[in-house]
């Protein structure tokens, strides 16, 4: 009987080391066909560390049955960041980006800074805010996509873009000013066909058409001639085109004329009026009266209304070509003005007030409007002088211009 147990036993026994070997034999195959197992080997500790990590958040999403939170805000420079390497690097970045030199960008930061009108915050800067302003503007941009740009929520990118119109808006009632007189502008004594005739003038008026973004109710309000909704704006500029006088928040629908008399009349809207003999340039739209001289009606104007030959034929015709030269400035500088900041022809859906900021985009438009500080606003207790006589007295001082203007035409 002791045999015969014995001898079951044994192949009991064999049995066992038989599944030994086969779970063992299978745990080496398992490892050996496990690529995680065959990565860990590797000996990459960092790999395998964020392999942990990834296998770790799945997990806690399996169980909690949800998405695991990611930050949105996790790529690139931070703002801070971002901003210094702008400064810091080639300066074509900084032009390309916000369409202004270093040195600008700089001294209307610092102009900020040191005239108190703005302050950096805990965690952002007057540059990066700046630099926030001018990405927006200069290439309309959605705060979403600013926002991402410097790393920031779109409710901090809002309230900083707000922060800084208003206080370019602040510092543009220093900077927009009228020109300092002091002799002849080298523009019309460089130039020969100009200089006499003109030197009295101070500058060019004219209005221009910016994209706004209207309620509903007043869509036909703001829609303009051309189809478009928008705002007619006035400006005044020099010869170094630069402008002296904004006057923004009129319907497109509205007349040149209508808004050059509301803004002359108001004397809340400081108007700069040329001193006593001195003049702006305007276009026929505008009215004929005592320092704003416009050409002679049914006459031709336009430079492409001339002649190949310039065979003009007479002296209106004449000083009419003389007149588009010389006016021609200011659509110089509305068009380069809408080609840097392009948030002028794809203007966001702000509130009428919000789109004010074209002051301040104007004043930014050209460099040499960031060179001083003080606030001289012009002369603003004249009174629009709509008679006769005053139309009579620029009559004459037009035909003083001309008929000499075209006796010398050939020099002689």
């Amino acid at each position: 009987m002791d045999n015969e147990s014995s001898s079951e036993e044994v192949p009991l026994i064999e049995t066992n080391s038989d599944i030994e070997n086969t779970s063992s034999t299978r745990s080496h195959t398992s490892e050996a066909d496990d690529p995680i197992q065959e990565y860990h080997s590797s000996g990459d500790e960092a790999a395998t560390q964020q392999c942990n990590i990834i296998y770790m958040m799945w997990m806690a999403s399996q169980l909690s049955g949800g998405r695991v939170r990611v930050p949105e805000h996790n790529i690139g420079l931070r703002g801070d960041q971002y901003i210094q390497a702008i400064l810091n690097g080639n300066p074509r970045t900084c032009k390309t980006m916000f369409h202004m030199e270093i040195p600008a960008f700089r001294y209307m930061c610092d102009l900020l800074r040191q005239s108190l009108i703005m302050d950096p915050t805990e965690r952002v800067s007057v540059e990066e805010s700046v630099g926030m302003f001018c990405l927006l503007v200069g290439h309309a941009q959605g705060q979403r996509i600013v926002g991402d740009r410097f790393q920031h929520s779109s409710e901090k990118i809002n309230r900083h873009v707000k922060t800084v119109m208003r206080a370019l808006h602040q510092l543009g009632r220093t900077i927009i000013r009228r020109t300092d007189i002091d002799g002849v502008h080298p523009y019309i004594a460089g130039n020969p066909h100009n200089y006499p005739w003109f030197e009295k003038c101070l500058g060019a008026m004219d209005g221009t058409m910016i994209d706004a973004a209207a309620p509903s109710r007043l869509s036909d309000t703001y829609r303009n001639h051309r189809g478009r909704i928008a705002q007619n704006v006035l400006c005044l500029c020099d010869f170094d085109m630069k402008f002296t006088y904004v006057y923004t928040g009129w319907e497109g629908t509205a007349h040149d004329a209508h808004v050059f008399l509301d803004a002359l009349s108001r004397s809340r809207n400081q108007f700069p009026w040329p001193p006593e003999g001195y003049y702006y340039l305007v276009d026929s739209a505008f009215p004929c009266i005592e320092k704003f001289m416009p050409p002679y009606p049914r006459e031709r104007y336009h430079r492409s209304d001339s002649y190949r030959g310039r065979q003009f034929r007479g002296y209106k015709e004449y000083f009419n070509f003389r007149h588009s030269s010389m006016r021609n400035i200011i659509e110089r500088t509305f068009t380069l003005l809408k080609k840097r900041f392009q948030i002028l022809t794809a203007m966001p859906r702000y509130r009428p007030t919000r789109q004010g900021m074209l002051a301040a985009l104007e004043l930014q438009f050209s460099e040499e409007n960031l060179t001083g500080a003080d606030n001289d606003a012009g002369e603003t207790s004249e009174v629009v002088d709509m008679s006769h006589e005053s139309a009579s007295a620029m009559i004459a001082q037009r035909d003083g211009i001309a008929i000499p203007m075209w006796a010398d035409r050939f020099g002689e």
